[in-house]
């Protein structure tokens, strides 16, 4: 994927970020984008945790449920996703599960994760070939 577009899609991670502090949804600004390998977007979503009341409503949880139902599939490896910052270990196990094999981050994963593994660690431990590149500031 070109920088352009993995840095257009993730200003839109971060955006989403901001609308759900903005609603009250979560006092956690994430957000995360799942997009085709043409840099269509799919599905966006923030994390809604304090709104839903729902430890596992993070932004990525969020958005794969909301791809599975548009798109009707459970595969998504022709998929790639972006987020605002590092998924904790349960998004990136989840988006493994799903078939995503393309992260894109911008920011560390929150201080204080427990358990305290990210996402470069939950794919050490995977199969096959997993692309991950953080640290993108747009």
């Amino acid at each position: 994927m070109d920088k352009k577009t993995i840095n257009r899609l993730m200003i839109i991670a971060f955006e989403e970020a901001d609308l759900v502090v903005e609603k009250g949804y979560s006092n956690r600004p994430f957000g995360a984008v799942l997009a085709d390998k043409k840099g269509n977007i799919i599905a966006k979503a923030g994390n809604t945790t304090k709104r839903d009341n729902d430890i596992t409503a993070h932004a990525e949880m969020n958005l794969l449920k909301k791809a599975f139902k548009k798109l009707k599939i459970v595969d998504l490896s022709e998929y790639i996703i972006v987020v605002n910052a590092e998924p904790c270990s349960m998004c990136a196990t989840a988006c493994i599960k799903a078939g995503i094999k393309e992260f894109y981050y911008s920011l560390p994963r929150e201080k204080g994760c427990n358990p305290n593994l990210g996402l470069k660690e939950v794919v050490l431990k995977s199969k096959g070939k997993i692309i991950v590149e953080g640290g993108i500031y747009v």
